[in-house]
This record gives structure tokens, C-alpha cells and sequence, in this order.
């Protein structure tokens, strides 16, 4: 499993949420608790299971090779594990949709797109009723590769 998104979205939440207990720093500080890629390993439903923690994306550089190679780099414990991936959890906050999500999404979908599954994992979503009316509210504005995609919506409460 490969979790992926922009810094502060909540993807060691994520993990932590999957493996059913704290092997992921978290912080609800302005502090990045992941600064490199880390697998985690779990075994979920008798399946031991690796999980990949992509360091978070900041700001791109809209240069496309630019941003390519920071993607690569990033991938490079993986690469260098010579890891498999069977699904992509991108990770991302409900509360705004911000050109940094919208690009590294385009990366990864352009990457892995009909290889990997990716599924949307929308975190911070503490105020919604519903957690889904928020999706139905909003995927028409996320763009097209993004509101055909698999989601879940998530909150830590």
C-alpha cells in the first residue's frame, strides 16, 4: 500500500487508523512528522501488509520535470526496495482543495493510472453530518480523473 499526498493531510493518521494502533508519528502541530518515505508492517485480516508513507508534497514547482523527479525522489526507499504496490491511498484535506493536492494527484495518476488502483482518502471531516453529502457536494469540482476515482471519506473523531 503506498499513502500519498500533500504534508499535514493526515496520512500517518491513516496508517495508524489501518494497523490499528500508533506506529506513525502524528502531530497537530505545524511540525512535518514524516520526512522521508517509511514502510510500516501490519498484518490486516491474517495478510501481512506493507504500508509505504510517501513524505509529504509542499508546494510544486509547475516545472512537470521538476516536479517528476521530486515525485521520484521521494519513491526512492520504495524503488530501492524494490517494492510492489496493489493500491495507491491518496490522502487529502476536506476542507479545501489546493493546486498542491490537484498536482501531485496528476502525477500519480499519470504515473500509475490503469496499473494501481488509487483510491481518494478525504480526512478532516469532523464537521460534516454526513461524511458523504461532502463528496456529493464536492466531486464535481475536484476535476475529472479525480471525482471518477474510488474514495473514502474519513474523520478522527
Amino acid at each position: 500500500v503506498m499513502v500519498l499526498g500533500e504534508i499535514g493531510v493526515g496520512k500517518s493518521s491513516v496508517i495508524n487508523l489501518i494497523v490499528g494502533g500508533n506506529v506513525a508519528k502524528v502531530s497537530s502541530n505545524a511540525e512535518v512528522c514524516t520526512r522521508r518515505t517509511t514502510k510500516y508492517e501490519a498484518t490486516v485480516e491474517s495478510m501481512k501488509v506493507h504500508i509505504w508513507e510517501v513524505s509529504g508534497f509542499n508546494q510544486p514547482k509547475n516545472d512537470s520535470r521538476k516536479d517528476a523527479a521530486d515525485f521520484e525522489q521521494k519513491l526512492g526507499p520504495m524503488l530501492e526496495a524494490k517494492a510492489s504496490v496493489d493500491v495507491i491511498l491518496f490522502c487529502m484535506r476536506g476542507k479545501k482543495l489546493t493546486a498542491v493536492t490537484k498536482r501531485i494527484f496528476e502525477l500519480a495518476d499519470g504515473i500509475f493510472r490503469g496499473r494501481i488502483p488509487i483510491v481518494l482518502v478525504i480526512n478532516h471531516l469532523e464537521r460534516e453530518g454526513e461524511m458523504e453529502d461532502w463528496w456529493r457536494r464536492n466531486r464535481g469540482k475536484l476535476g475529472t480523473s479525480m471525482s471518477e476515482t474510488r474514495h473514502v471519506c474519513v474523520t478522527g473523531l
